[in-house]
């Protein structure tokens, strides 16, 4: 498994995170990045899935941030994906979380008031696309190991955006290009 495959793979959600920074659309790229962290994991499994287990593992051996462990991000990706939510019900060091986005030269990034930790979600983004980048290297450096072998299997199955022509008219057949997503 090499590098180019597996960053061919994660192409389309790079290339959502590029999307969601140029347009300025933090929250959406908010839901992209904490979820990374869930398709690694998935991918290195034998059974192809995530747990909590799983994503905290991959969390603590690809993000080096003391200020966000991986179970505060795991929390986070809960609350914002399933609850719409930045605050927290468990205890812990934060009581939530304020996700900002970036607004010039300054950025308010890992700062801590009041219980809540302050994240510029630009910041978070390129953090997430550094561990994924990691984890990449170490699959490609690993290649006899389990969690190598497991990527190969499951990999194929990774959603991709693929362009196919349909047609957008009876009168024209063939006439569009049309961005849908499908599993290979």
């Amino acid at each position: 498994m090499s590098s180019t495959d597996l960053n061919q793979a994660f192409a389309t959600y790079f290339d959502s995170i590029d999307r969601c920074q140029s347009g300025n659309a933090y929250w959406p790229l908010l839901h992209v990045i904490v979820c990374l962290p869930d398709i690694c994991a998935a991918l290195q499994s034998d059974d192809g899935e995530t747990t909590r287990a799983r994503y905290k593992d991959w969390c603590t051996k690809y993000f080096a941030e003391p200020l966000l462990n991986a179970e505060e991000r795991y929390r986070m990706r809960c609350k914002v994906l399933h609850q719409g939510r930045a605050s927290t019900d468990q205890p812990g060091r934060y009581l939530g979380f304020a996700f900002g986005q970036p607004t010039g030269p300054t950025s308010d990034h890992l700062r801590e008031e009041k219980g809540i930790l302050h994240l510029d979600v630009a910041k978070l983004a390129t953090e997430y696309r550094q561990a994924v980048a990691t984890w990449i290297k170490f699959i490609e450096s690993s290649s006899k190991s389990p969690e190598a072998a497991a990527v190969a299997t499951h990999l194929p199955s990774l959603v991709q955006v693929a362009l196919v022509g349909v047609p957008i008219s009876p009168d024209k057949p063939g006439d569009g290009v049309v961005q849908i997503l499908k599993t290979y």
